[in-house]
């Protein structure tokens, strides 16, 4: 009988351990540069915004073209993905208006969860002090976002970096831990 943690499965899963160790590597060595580039970093996310802006158009499309005929919804998946894929071309040629629909989609987060939060606050008894502090500072860093919308864009290029580094520590930590179980 195999147990849970040291059966035949985990040691043909932990032969594996080289790749995702390479893996956590590469994401460090990407999150190092591109906290470190943080210009290059925001502008590549924007690129990858509009890339999968035209996946998700043509997926909707997709989606229009192989529902029945009549059927509900059909016309609005038709009308958000051509939205989508202008909107995801119009990104690539112009990753400017990416990054500045990527910054004000972090303050209208921002904004919304604040708002929300704040009526939770005053609406529910339990955690009222925490929804209502959380709510309130999330107003306060939307309001930031609004009149300094270069903070915006410096957050979401610092989060991919950030992305990228924690990922990759992950990754490390899981093939070396792997390799043990081998």
């Amino acid at each position: 009988m195999t147990s849970a943690v040291g059966g035949l499965g985990v040691r043909r899963v932990s032969s594996g351990w080289g790749w995702i160790l390479a893996s956590g590597i590469l994401g460090l060595v990407v999150g190092v540069i591109a906290l470190f580039n943080l210009g290059a970093t925001i502008v590549f996310a924007a690129v990858f915004f509009g890339i999968v802006l035209i996946i998700q158009g043509a997926l909707e499309l997709g989606a229009a073209w192989r529902g029945d005929t009549g059927s509900t919804g059909r016309g609005w998946l038709v009308v958000f993905g051509v939205l989508a894929l202008v909107a995801g071309f119009i990104v690539l040629v112009l990753p400017g208006a990416g990054i500045v629909a990527l910054a004000w989609g972090l303050f209208l987060w921002f904004l919304v969860a604040g708002v929300h939060d704040l009526l939770v606050g005053f609406t529910e008894r339990d955690h009222r002090g925490w929804n209502r502090a959380l709510g309130a500072l999330s107003i306060v860093v939307a309001l930031v976002f609004l009149f300094s919308p270069g903070t915006a864009v410096w957050v979401i290029a610092v989060m991919v970096a950030l992305g990228f580094l924690f990922r990759g520590a992950m990754d490390v930590g899981l093939a070396l831990s792997m390799r043990r179980t081998r």
